[in-house]
């Protein structure tokens, strides 16, 4: 009676036993908490109501089976007396990610332990960047820079466009420690995330900079990223100058930025508010329309991924590999579900009141050389040459 029980016990669990070692507690407790579980009980109910589904974990329910079938392959083991499946721990995440609780929170919820909660959120998090980055977020081509300059000027009538640069700025709350080891004082690091979004509002590139605790927080130290130096040395596969539409002009491609970030010749950035002749004007306001995409893509990615609402409670480290998967898991909605997605939706009338933002003055910026003003003056005669009546996106 009691073998039969145990082997009952055993394949319920699903708990793989050494023949040697068979405690009868450990099995009896894991095989209870399996069925009792609050885990597992919600992703069953919440599954068969997708608008619930979509509000606890910010995916759809074939994104989530999307995700799913891609890091099944890559599945883990971890010491633990409670049984959580892959599915299991994908909502666990999703749900961290989307409301940003903590692991204690988490832990009272679901019934494990805090540790249980980080490392199986980490770990999740860790097997969906390696699974599905080089898919939703690989290394832009010269095809996809074509595919993406083709995109812009269709919906936004901007030529030569390989996407809009903006920065956004994320805070990590570190614990400083006295030198007995104990708690001292809370400090908000914060990180600066740059990134390149396409006419779709999806990341093409991203870089974290700042190390947990030298960064100011601004944009201003683009000169200085690995992204930048891959521009300024051709080595970020952008496709040689071409002819702008219905003129013999050929211009370089180019990416908009906000007036934070330096003129360059493959980086236009607006001119200053002190020139206020008409040509200037025009411009300036089609650049800021277009550049918008990027703080609409922002706007997505905090909305749905409401963690970033508050600081980081985790170390530098974690704190990247969040935010890299944050900018992925945008990607892999925007592709599953594109204008559909429930957030997208909410957040689709903020693109046009933010539209016509104030240019933001820089409060330090590289030298400009003459060459990209050349290039920015050629931009702006070409608008003025070539009216836009209405670059705005039907999709909004």
């Amino acid at each position: 009676m009691a073998m039969s029980k145990l082997s009952l016990l055993c394949f319920d669990s699903s708990i793989i036993l050494r023949d040697d070692v068979l405690d009868m507690k450990i099995i009896e407790e894991a095989n209870e908490r399996y069925l009792t579980s609050t885990l597992c009980y919600l992703y069953e109910n919440f599954r068969t109501h997708p608008y619930k589904f979509h509000t606890y974990t910010g995916v759809s329910v074939n994104t989530f089976d999307y995700i799913l079938q891609h890091i099944e392959h890559l599945s883990w083991q971890m010491k633990s007396k409670m049984v959580i499946t892959n599915a299991e721990k994908l909502f666990l995440t999703l749900r961290f990610l989307a409301h940003g609780l903590s692991f204690k929170s988490l832990a009272v919820t679901y019934r494990l332990t805090p540790g249980t909660v980080g490392k199986t959120i980490y770990q999740t998090l860790h097997t969906i960047w390696m699974a599905l980055k080089h898919l939703h977020m690989p290394q832009p081509t010269e095809n996809s820079f074509k595919k993406i300059t083709d995109d812009f000027y269709m919906k936004w009538k901007f030529p030569n466009c390989i996407g809009a640069i903006g920065a956004k700025n994320f805070r990590i709350m570190k614990i400083l420690k006295s030198k007995t080891g104990k708690k001292k004082r809370k400090q908000v690091v914060p990180f600066v995330l740059h990134a390149i979004s396409d006419a779709d509002y999806k990341f093409t590139a991203i870089e974290i900079e700042g190390n947990g605790s030298e960064s100011d927080g601004t944009p201003f130290h683009f000169d200085a990223t690995k992204l930048n130096k891959m521009l300024a040395t051709n080595k970020f596969n952008v496709p040689s100058s071409q002819k702008l539409p219905g003129s013999d002009i050929s211009l370089p491609h180019v990416l908009l930025g906000s007036a934070a970030f330096p003129l360059k010749t493959y980086l236009l950035r607006p001119y200053p508010f002190v020139q206020t002749d008409r040509e200037t004007r025009i411009f300036n306001e089609i650049l800021l329309r277009v550049r918008a995409t990027n703080d609409f893509t922002f706007d997505i990615l905090t909305t749905k991924w409401r963690i970033f609402n508050k600081p980081l409670e985790t170390s530098a480290k974690h704190a990247t590999l969040i935010i890299h998967v944050a900018c992925l898991l945008h990607n892999i909605v925007r592709d599953q579900d594109g204008d559909n997605d429930k957030t997208y939706k909410k957040c689709c009338l903020s693109l046009s009141q933010g539209i016509h933002k104030k240019v933001l003055k820089a409060k330090r910026n590289s030298r400009t050389s003459f060459e990209a003003m050349e290039i920015r003056d050629k931009y702006k005669m070409y608008f003025v040459n070539n009216p836009i009546e209405n670059c705005q996106p039907t999709s909004c």
